[in-house]
């Protein structure tokens, strides 16, 4: 039995290493010198990314003329050109764990692909509260939103754990434009592709400032302001992993167009709530007892929008998207500065035939690729660095195509003019 294990671990193994290719790569040192010079630099960078996914590479750091002349100095410039090599990968932006010090006749540096790339897009300004609604309602009483962009949540009464007469406050955030995407770091990757969104958000509820869900096999409503659409959109959730966002689809909750109406729901008209609402007078007339007519003036607040309306049984990240489809699908690779940064960047690519934003992954600091992107879409590829000391900016307007490997440079900003520049790049 302990043979049969055995030998099915080493077959498994067998083939797992056998789908891993390894490539070695000789580096070029002169008159012993242990410093990188910048061919090296961008060799081992260069090697790095053609690496593929999941796969090895190593470097053989002395020569065979090297060992000749002093075997002795050959075995230690190798361990340290490698350490040397591993701070360089690291400061690149490589994780340590990816890099191996192996032993043969000489010691060579390992270095492993990631079978996956992470994204370079993380949440942000979480603690940024200006596009947040909070309001305090009775369970009972249930509640409507209106925000800004004139899409409404609604709450229907007692649509929250607890009794009927818990007071519930929630808050909710919208991201409803590009440059909300990009400044909060929601984007628009679904676990099977590119999404084009009508509107994110994040729903929190209190109860005595204790956190609470929905009553089992509750919902709760979203209307999207103005928004006839050709194509269907569903419910969308997210799930934060590390501080990125994926969306998945509920394709039991498909949106459905709401045409303009007559709404009477008084809990609808709070001042906060009037906006994008006209009021209309009718002339009602009505038989006395008397048998004379008269006229009564009736007043109904009217909404002048069609909607796209759909349902979301849990609170947290939700998402009014679908499935962007492509003929063809390409994946484009860009580095920034040449490709040697120190720090890394959070790189977006905006869309702007569509509302959508993506997370673009990280190969090193200065090198990344796109997931599976349209061909031939108008974009601006956005890259941005944040800190207390300095900002950097880099963009480029283009059409997505084969191009193996593009190049942008970026740029040391103000605060105040990176802020002014996201205004004018995102649209």
């Amino acid at each position: 039995m302990r043979l049969t294990i055995l030998i099915g671990l080493f077959v498994l193994g067998f083939v797992v290493s056998a789908k891993n290719t390894t490539r070695g790569v000789q580096l070029e040192f002169e008159n012993n010198g242990r410093v990188l010079s910048r061919e090296n630099k961008e060799k081992i960078l260069e090697m790095y990314i053609k690496t593929g996914p999941g796969d090895w590479i190593y470097f053989n750091t002395v020569q065979e003329s090297e060992i000749e002349k002093n075997r002795h100095l050959a075995h230690s410039n190798a361990k340290i050109r490698n350490r040397i090599i591993a701070d360089f990968l690291k400061e690149n932006g490589i994780d340590g764990e990816q890099i191996k010090f192996k032993y043969g006749t000489f010691e060579n540096l390992w270095v492993n692909k990631p079978l996956r790339l992470k994204s370079s897009v993380k949440l942000k300004n979480k603690e940024d509260s200006t596009n947040q609604i909070v309001k305090d309602f009775r369970n009972i009483d249930g509640c409507f939103l209106r925000f800004k962009s004139g899409n409404i949540i609604k709450f229907k009464p007692m649509s929250f754990e607890g009794s009927s007469t818990d007071v519930i406050t929630v808050r909710i955030q919208e991201f409803n434009s590009k440059y909300d995407f990009v400044k909060y770091g929601v984007t628009a990757l679904g676990d099977k592709g590119i999404l084009e969104t009508k509107g994110m958000y994040f729903i929190e509820a209190f109860s005595n400032d204790v956190k609470i869900n929905l009553r089992p096999q509750v919902t709760y409503t979203l209307k999207i302001n103005e928004a006839k659409s050709d194509v269907p959109f569903y419910s969308f959730y997210g799930k934060e992993t590390n501080g990125q966002l994926t969306w998945v689809k509920n394709s039991q909750q498909k949106f459905y167009q709401e045409s303009p109406e007559v709404n009477n729901d008084e809990n609808e008209l709070d001042e906060e709530n009037y906006l994008n609402q006209n009021e209309i007078t009718d002339t009602v007339f009505i038989e006395l007892s008397s048998g004379e007519m008269q006229a009564i003036l009736v007043k109904h607040v009217v909404s002048e929008q069609d909607y796209l309306v759909g349902e979301y049984s849990d609170l947290g990240w939700i998402n009014c998207d679908r499935f962007y489809d492509a003929e063809e699908k390409i994946t484009m690779t860009f580095s920034i500065d040449n490709g040697i940064c120190d720090n890394s960047f959070a790189v977006y690519l905006i869309f702007k035939d569509i509302n959508s934003v993506l997370p673009i992954y990280k190969i090193t600091n200065g090198v990344y690729q796109t997931p599976e992107i349209p061909k031939g879409s108008e974009v601006t590829l956005l890259a941005l660095q944040t800190s207390k000391s300095q900002n950097k900016l880099a963009f480029l307007d283009f059409t997505t195509n084969d191009d193996n490997l593009v190049n942008v440079n970026s740029s040391n900003l103000t605060k105040e003019d990176l802020e002014r520049y996201l205004r004018d790049v995102i649209f």
